[in-house]
């Protein structure tokens, strides 16, 4: 990532990734607001603590709502994009921690 890139990231309050870009972050919580782009329509809103502060993200993507249902506070997921615009798709998996 580059210096201004980087400083988008940490100046914005909400989580932007780049077609191929991934991020590991705690699931804090979630909650169901009107869309920014379309506000006749719900999306969801994530709230995730990453190496860049509390970030909040929203998506409307139902793999993603799926993938969050039965997440609890604290999880650490791991979330990877691929594509841009509307062909824009996440791959979401839990990070297992190392039991010793």
């Amino acid at each position: 990532m580059g210096k201004l890139a980087d400083w988008t990231q940490k100046s914005s309050k909400y989580l932007k990734l780049q077609d191929g870009e991934k991020v590991k972050a705690f699931f804090r919580s979630f909650k169901i607001v009107n869309s920014s782009f379309d506000p006749e329509n719900e999306t969801v809103r994530y709230t995730l603590d990453t190496p860049f502060g509390e970030k909040l993200w929203d998506t409307s993507a139902k793999n993603v709502a799926m993938f969050f249902d039965d997440k609890e506070e604290g999880e650490q997921v791991l979330i990877e994009r691929s594509g841009t615009g509307t062909d824009t798709k996440y791959k979401l998996s839990l990070v297992e921690t190392d039991s010793e």
